[in-house]
């Protein structure tokens, strides 16, 4: 695995069959830039072509996974494509794809926040792990946006169309308990990460194609809706971006 992918906020290491992509950004509770999200399909992408890699383990900080998009990254957007808008859609799409079409599982060890993008990211791995003080929100339309990153056909598939829907239009805050019980996450644990490695140690003793088509299968079968969302998202999301309701939500955000 080519750890050098790894840029701004993201950082990446291996151990052995085990490649762990960080989130680092303290200050901001694991705001992601705009280059992040090129920056984690490029790292599970060479971590999947590495053959001696079985798992990879997407995580934060102890105060959170991530809290979402820094939104300083569009401060002042008027028109659809300033800023990278565009392009950073296109590397939102491209990092779903690298998740969910890896040829090795790839976990979420989630501690406090994980709202917006970085709610987006968690769902899309194969499993989450969630501590106890973990918890889940995506508010993207109170500040006039859509859910992004997949996130409308990975909640749906995993807690069902109407708790997808209290989540995206209600803005509901899921703590760890009510994650694992709505089947959002796989399992909560004290120590989020510790037991995220556990579990790439046991996947790392099971063959690693058995592994990688299982996880193909399950995925065929329950986000087959995925790349129509995130085509669709792209096209709607450009468009929000640009509108006033986008800003007015954006500056009551901030004034919080």
């Amino acid at each position: 695995m080519d750890t050098s992918l790894a840029r701004g906020v993201v950082a990446a290491a291996v151990d052995g069959p085990v490649a762990t992509i960080t989130i680092t950004n303290p200050a901001k509770r694991g705001a992601l830039e705009p280059d992040s999200y090129r920056a984690i399909g490029d790292l599970v992408r060479s971590a999947a072509n590495d053959t001696s890699i079985h798992a990879v383990i997407i995580t934060g900080d102890s105060n959170a996974f991530s809290s979402g998009m820094d939104l300083a990254a569009f401060e002042g957007i008027e028109v659809p494509g300033e800023l990278g808008v565009v392009e950073t859609m296109d590397d939102i799409e491209y990092m779903a794809k690298a998740i969910t079409r890896a040829a090795v599982p790839v976990i979420a060890a989630v501690e406090g926040a994980c709202a917006g993008i970085g709610a987006s990211v968690a769902f899309l791995c194969d499993l989450i792990v969630a501590g106890e003080k973990a918890f889940f929100t995506v508010p993207f339309t109170a500040i006039g946006l859509v859910p992004d990153g997949g996130a409308v056909a990975t909640l749906a598939a995993s807690v069902g169309r109407h708790r997808a829907m209290a989540m995206a239009l209600l803005h509901t805050r899921i703590p760890a308990a009510q994650a694992l019980e709505h089947g959002l996450v796989a399992e909560t644990a004290p120590d989020a990460l510790g037991r995220a490695r556990e579990i790439a140690a046991h996947l790392a003793r099971t063959p690693r194609e058995a592994v990688g088509r299982t996880k193909a299968a399950v995925n065929r079968a329950t986000l087959a809706q995925l790349p129509q969302a995130l085509e669709t998202e792209a096209l709607v999301q450009t468009r929000l971006l640009g509108t006033p309701e986008h800003a007015v939500g954006v500056a009551a955000f901030r004034g919080r």
